[in-house]
């Protein structure tokens, strides 16, 4: 069996898997950056012990809500971690749970996952796009995770797709499009907003606006790496063909039709655990996992 953790920033995800990427057990637990960093270590040796039906794992692979940089360690500034900013990961988690581990980034983990045994399965070009609390994408070029010289490749959210204000801060693509900072500024849940937007009522001009700029991101990725497929993941995806069809819609508008090369737009198929499955798959034999 394969395990893996998947620590966001306000839940805890794990999973045992078998070779082929199937889901012996999973368990999800409240404990993310918010808690304090023991009562995190705890949730993390109880979801091992609980996925695991009585084994004991043999090593670990976690991902982690945050940039890790090259040091293996994550700042404050950039992580939803921000108990676990500061900390060498690889060693302590795995002197927490007593077994080697392995890390990487959330993004990367959940195109890990896709590609094994997901929508991407079978896929040599594509990028995951997460929608959720930060926007962020991993990508998968020739075959292999792309982590980049620095560890930092697939930081979307940070882009900056809309004009500078004359006054403040730039914001960003996740400032903007995400869908967490969208409901904040309307105080209504996404997916009403979604559902009102599609029958032409509610702000319809702020959802134009991020559904826009989700294309442009796309069309823009697409444009630079070719890709054959963009994987949309995150808790919104359980909108459905609703939203997999609106995201479609905005990248087509976005890329020239002569540079589309036949792009498809899938929704992730392992839904919240492909973080988890993903990581799982960082201890696969090198030969097989992407």
């Amino acid at each position: 069996m394969y395990f893996g953790l998947d620590i966001g920033g306000t839940t805890l995800k794990a999973v045992a898997v078998d070779a082929s990427g199937r889901i012996i057990g999973r368990e999800t637990l409240p404990a993310g950056g918010r808690v304090p960093r023991e009562t995190l270590f705890a949730a993390a040796r109880e979801a091992m012990a609980a996925v695991g039906g009585g084994r004991a794992p043999d090593h670990v692979g976690i991902a982690f809500g945050g940039l890790i940089q090259p040091d293996g360690t994550m700042r404050t500034d950039s992580t939803n971690l921000p108990n676990l900013a500061g900390l060498p990961l690889t060693q302590a988690f795995a002197d927490i749970l007593g077994v080697p581990c392995r890390i990487e980034h959330d993004g990367r983990a959940a195109m890990r996952g896709e590609a094994w045994t997901g929508a991407a399965r079978g896929i040599r070009n594509a990028m995951t796009v997460t929608l959720g609390t930060g926007i962020g994408a991993g990508l998968l070029l020739d075959g292999r995770i792309l982590a980049g010289a620095h560890g930092g490749a697939g930081e979307i959210g940070v882009w900056h797709l809309v004009a500078p204000p004359e006054a403040g801060d730039w914001p960003t693509f996740e400032d903007v499009a995400a869908p967490a900072s969208l409901s904040r500024r309307a105080g209504r849940e996404f997916g009403e907003l979604f559902t009102a937007w599609r029958a032409g009522g509610g702000d319809a001009g702020s959802l134009d606006k991020v559904f826009g700029l989700i294309g442009q991101a796309i069309a823009n990725a697409h444009l630079i790496l070719d890709l054959e497929m963009v994987v949309v993941i995150g808790g919104v995806t359980a909108l459905g063909e609703p939203l997999r069809a609106a995201i479609d819609r905005a990248w087509l508008a976005a890329c020239p039709a002569d540079f589309r090369r036949d792009l498809t737009i899938r929704l992730g198929t392992l839904g919240a655990y492909a973080g988890a499955i993903g990581a799982a798959s960082l201890w696969c034999e090198e030969e097989t996992r992407p």
